[in-house]
């Protein structure tokens, strides 16, 4: 890794989470510059390209193979075990020592 991406990873790295956001956010951005894409920045074009986005996502139909919507939905939500490291036999999740 050069110097100056070592830099920037160590400044990132020392920022809050949403600050790190916007970071990757503006890296998006002169990406996007540089390859010769227009950035997003007017409202109008935002709401233009979310358009797009989801009149391709309608053409995609992704939700075609669900046979029962209902039995479907009840699947997604239904309630899962979510494991704390820090409970007792967290070992078993090499966590143990905690």
């Amino acid at each position: 890794m050069n110097t100056i991406l070592q830099q920037i990873q160590q400044q990132a790295s020392a920022l809050p989470l949403s600050s790190q956001s916007e970071l990757l956010n503006y890296a998006v951005y002169l990406e996007q510059k540089a390859r010769g894409k227009t950035p997003v920045t007017s409202p109008q074009a935002r709401r233009d390209r979310l358009t797009a986005a989801l009149t391709q996502a309608v053409a995609l139909n992704p939700f075609a193979e669900i046979v029962d919507p209902i039995s479907w939905q009840r699947e997604q939500r239904q309630d899962r075990v979510i494991h704390n490291p820090l409970e007792q036999g967290a070992g078993d999740y090499g966590v143990g020592g905690l």
